[in-house]
């Protein structure tokens, strides 16, 4: 990631669009091998859209590199909009299961944070 080991993006509306984000990920992931590239972009894109779908902003999206064990984890925060049942896992958090190490969400004090370890390539 260039410039650090960690960067992070806050979404105080939902006025940029998902494509904008997208922009502002490829440039965390400057010089990264492609398919790193594309496998964070898609677990970070299905965090967002989910934090979109049931909560509220803002909504901050946070990269954490852990060099040393060639992982990143990606996460997604968000206001909660609305009390709702346990979490049942569809079509989005399937893939983000499938494409990561573990994941997990973490609600407290009217926030959601989802997230998931990435391991990166290692070639």
């Amino acid at each position: 990631m260039s410039g650090g080991d960690k960067v992070m993006l806050v979404l105080h509306d939902d006025a940029l669009s998902l494509g904008d984000a997208a922009v502002w990920l490829r440039g965390c992931r400057d010089g990264w091998p492609r398919a790193d590239v594309v496998l964070v972009g898609v677990v970070v894109g299905e965090l967002y859209d989910n934090a979109r779908l049931h909560g509220a902003p803002p909504y901050v999206i946070e990269l954490v590199l852990d060099r040393a064990h060639d992982v990143v984890t990606a996460s997604v925060g968000n206001r909660v909009s609305r009390v709702t049942s346990a979490w049942r896992r569809r079509s989005g958090l399937l893939l983000v299961e499938a494409l990561s190490e573990q994941w997990g969400a973490l609600v407290r004090d009217g926030t959601t944070t989802t997230w998931a370890e990435i391991l990166l390539d290692q070639d």
